[in-house]
């Protein structure tokens, strides 16, 4: 089966890369030739031709996909929402405050320029600058400082060894707004479209930060090992909801499939890689779901052995590289069974998502409430008082009201939203969405939360875990019966560490995709 061509190939071939623990090491780079790879992501060593490193990469054909996460990775966002005339903006700092020189700040379309960065905030604004209007903005969002960012592109877009630019791996938090005003600098920086913007994406809920003028490439990836053991088929399905969701929104965006991604070795199952074998079936599943490229862990850190470290694994990806690079393809085995039952879109690359009926679009979220008492699902916070769409909340990083999430394919991933895990320890989230049925029906309520949640029905508790768990598809069945017409759903979603979130789909009670079913809000609400 042929990689998907795209205009971004590497001197007519598809992408095949790694990410490298220390890529400036000529040993590491001699690894990345040997493997038939023209990809690297790396930084100034790399790129620099007249350093060693560059210089053997211009010598051998291996790009540089450049780091940019920086200007993301600040750790500095709204705390609360503001108006269009508000000249003092609250911030909220998860880390030291940086300096920022130019005191020219970007939120959505709206340049901001400001006097002073203090610890409360931005003083001194003038908003709506260079020709964009202003506007209010939520609370949340993650801030992006363009000047310094523009003088980084100008400096490095002329290398030869340049590809493009990596300006996201995984979740910060609400990232969008600068996402979209990164994507719009580097454009601006370095016109013509020679070098595409990629995006790392490590989960469904992390799509939440993919949307048009974002990225080029997405690169995905994720992990099939768990405390459960290896799990094949959810790769293959994750990656399905993850392009579902992100072709909804960009038809046909391509994707670049990352592997070799296992997080350790959990201690259930001893395994912290994949054997040479699995190796194999990563390649294959990435190229049956229409990938344009592929990517590697050279080393994953924490004396976790990398690929280059394993003669079994290198031999694997050598092989698989030779083939790609001579036919422009792999072959690929048909899939399992479990891959055929659960399957949502055609093999290959495709430019439209089928629908997924049933699936819940979105939610109105408001959050995170810290539970200082430990009452977990039995804290009470004001939106257990009644839902008001128009109140404003005290809650964790400053102040929030409820705002329209979209789920990734049911999956709504509130660590993705938050971006920091220790921060977001011992909170609460409130969710709700309206449901319209044609007809009153038995069917099943598909749910799984991480960790503890609690449903309402029209008021009446359908639903109720205890306990530290992952998300995971289709975890809990839950029969109930949906009346005709409206109904509303309520959840409380905690989290005791780690990751957060929620999935919920609707079946029938032979568990196939519920149709008819309507919800409010949507996604793009």
């Amino acid at each position: 089966m042929r990689l998907h061509d795209t205009r971004w190939s590497i001197a007519g071939k598809p992408i095949l890369g790694t990410y490298t623990a220390a890529p400036d090491k000529l040993e590491d780079l001699r690894h990345i030739r040997d493997a038939g790879m023209n990809l690297v992501l790396g930084g100034e060593a790399e790129l620099d031709p007249k350093t060693p490193a560059g210089a053997f990469c211009l010598e051998h054909g291996i790009k540089v996909l450049y780091h940019l996460t920086q200007f993301l990775y600040h750790g500095v966002r709204l705390r609360d929402a503001i108006t269009p005339d508000q000249t003092t903006i609250p911030l909220y700092f998860s880390g030291t405050r940086p300096a920022q020189e130019s005191r020219v700040v970007q939120l959505d379309d709206e340049i901001i320029r400001y006097d002073e960065m203090t610890d409360v905030g931005l003083v001194g604004c003038r908003r709506g600058c260079d020709g964009t209007a202003p506007v209010a903005h939520r609370e949340g969002v993650i801030l992006f400082w363009p000047q310094a960012c523009a003088a980084e592109v100008e400096r490095v877009k002329g290398s030869p060894n340049l590809f493009g630019y990596y300006v996201l791996d995984d979740s910060p938090g609400d990232a969008v707004s600068a996402l979209r005003a990164l994507y719009q600098t580097v454009q601006k920086a370095d016109p013509g479209g020679r070098h595409p913007v990629c995006a790392g994406f490590g989960d469904a809920g992390s799509v939440m930060n993919f949307a048009p003028g974002v990225c080029d490439i997405l690169l995905i990836y994720w992990y099939p090992v768990s405390t459960t053991g290896y799990d094949r088929e959810r790769t293959s399905e994750e990656v399905q909801r993850m392009l579902t969701t992100a072709r909804s929104r960009v038809p046909g965006i391509p994707f670049a499939g990352v592997y070799q991604a296992f997080d350790g070795a959990p201690a259930q199952t001893g395994q912290g890689v994949p054997t040479g074998e699995q190796l194999r079936e990563q390649l294959e599943d990435f190229v049956r779901e229409g990938a344009c490229g592929l990517i590697a862990f050279l080393s994953q850190g924490g004396g976790i052995p990398g690929w280059a470290d394993l003669p079994g694994l290198a031999s694997v990806i050598k092989q698989a590289n030779q083939e790609i690079l001579a036919t422009g393809g792999l072959g690929v085995r048909p899939e399992t069974e479990a891959m055929k039952r659960n399957r949502l879109q055609p093999q290959g690359h495709w430019e439209k998502p089928r629908p997924l009926p049933g699936v819940v679009p979105a939610w109105y979220v408001v959050g995170p409430f810290h539970d200082a008492a430990g009452r977990m699902l039995d804290a009470t916070f004001p939106p257990d008082q009644g839902i008001d769409l128009n109140a404003v909340y005290q809650v964790e990083f400053g102040s929030a009201s409820w705002r329209v999430r979209e789920t990734t394919c049911g999956v709504l991933g509130l660590s993705n939203l938050y971006g920091e895990h220790k921060s977001v320890e011992k909170c609460l989230d409130y969710a709700f969405c309206d449901v319209t049925s044609p007809a009153e029906q038995k069917v099943q309520m598909r749910i799984c939360s991480d960790d503890d949640a609690c449903v309402r029905l029209n008021g009446k508790e359908v639903y109720r875990f205890e306990g530290v768990r992952g998300l995971e598809y289709d975890k809990d069945v839950v029969p109930i019966t949906l009346p005709a017409g409206e109904s509303r759903i309520e959840a409380k979603i905690y989290n005791r560490a780690g990751m957060w979130g929620l999935f919920m789909r609707f079946t029938d009670l032979d568990g196939r995709p519920l149709e008819g079913l309507r919800f409010s809000p949507t996604a793009g609400s």
